[in-house]
C-alpha cells in the first residue's frame, strides 16, 4: 500500500539526505536523478574527494 498526499512541497518542508541521512529543509537540498535528495555537505565532500583523487592520479 502506498500513501500519497496531495499536498505541494514547500521550501520549509523537511527531508532526509539520501547519503548521510541528516534532515534539512528542501531549500538546502538538491534533487538527485534517483528521485532522492542530497545535502550540500555531502556534495562538498564528494567534490573534494574527486579533486583529491584527480590530484593523486587515481580513479574515483
Amino acid at each position: 500500500m502506498t500513501l500519497i498526499l496531495d499536498l505541494p512541497l514547500y521550501s520549509t518542508d523537511l527531508t532526509a539526505c539520501g547519503r548521510c541521512g541528516e534532515t534539512a529543509q528542501l531549500e538546502q537540498m538538491f534533487r538527485c536523478s534517483g528521485r532522492t535528495w542530497i545535502c550540500l555537505g555531502c556534495i562538498t565532500e564528494a567534490v573534494e574527494a574527486h579533486r583529491l583523487a584527480v590530484v593523486a592520479g587515481r580513479q574515483v
